[in-house]
């Protein structure tokens, strides 16, 4: 995955800036106790980005920031880690 701004490569997502608003949804889904997916969610982050792990995290990535920017939701603590 190339960061356009700076040319940097990742190998993975978790070095990507936005791996923190991913890996919320995941303590998201740990404190809901949806636990069943977590693992999988974790190696995604972890793996060399393919196009199937990169769909994946741009569907979470996309919903959870347009949960931030709606100011009256449980996730408007988010907005701190995008700004």
């Amino acid at each position: 995955m190339n960061n356009i701004n700076y040319g940097k490569i990742y190998n993975t997502f978790a070095e990507h800036p936005l791996a923190p608003i991913y890996f919320k949804y995941i303590d998201i889904l740990i404190s809901k106790d949806l636990n069943h997916d977590i693992q999988h969610l974790l190696d995604i982050a972890n793996s060399p980005l393919t196009n199937e792990n990169i769909k994946v995290i741009a569907e979470i990535v996309a919903s959870m920031e347009m949960l931030i920017k709606n100011d009256y939701n449980e996730f408007s603590e988010l907005a701190e880690l995008v700004i």
